[in-house]
């Protein structure tokens, strides 16, 4: 019997097309996490822009919340699921109203995220703010508004920064 003969330019492009089917996936992914977090950036925009607040304000407990100012919140995809997360915890803790969409799209970044640290075999971070986080939260309830406000600031500019550092994202 008689195997058919495949022209060397054929199998050429079969393999290229299996070798680079990987990277197009990743490239797919992040292009999708890059859209969600744009999208979320103008529902923060529309959000905050009813309620502007003091750019000196002085909050005991707010490095708790997430910072893009601060190196370290962008060191690898483990690290930007988990500062998700704790994003996540604070509007979800927080009595505001028209949250709801911010949160899903803060949750569906999160598991996309997640998805790309998978890939790349990367551990879940196990996240020692979250009993601290918690009991801010509880002692100053009262501030919820002022709370919410710095949390969605900060994310805001926490999903602008990694919209422009998506790419580098390649480690755990």
């Amino acid at each position: 019997m008689k195997y058919p003969v495949i022209p060397f330019c054929f199998s050429s492009w079969m393999f290229l097309t299996l070798s680079y089917s990987r990277p197009l996936a990743e490239d797919r992914v992040k292009n999708d996490a890059r859209l969600l977090a744009q999208t979320t950036v103008i529902r923060i925009q529309k959000h905050t822009n009813e309620s502007k607040m003091s750019p000196n304000l002085v909050f005991s407990g707010l490095e708790l919340i997430p910072d893009a100012l601060n190196d370290k919140t962008l060191e690898g995809l483990s690290t930007v699921e988990d500062n998700l997360h704790t994003f996540q915890e604070i509007l979800s803790s927080l009595p505001m109203e028209e949250m709801d969409q911010i949160l899903a799209d803060i949750f569906n970044l999160r598991m996309i995220i997640k998805s790309l640290a998978t890939s790349v075999n990367c551990a879940p971070l196990k996240s020692s703010n979250m009993s601290h986080l918690e009991s801010f939260l509880k002692t100053n309830a009262a501030f919820h508004v002022t709370i919410g406000n710095v949390a969605l600031e900060r994310l805001q500019k926490y999903l602008l920064k990694l919209i422009r550092n998506l790419d580098q994202l390649k480690n755990c």
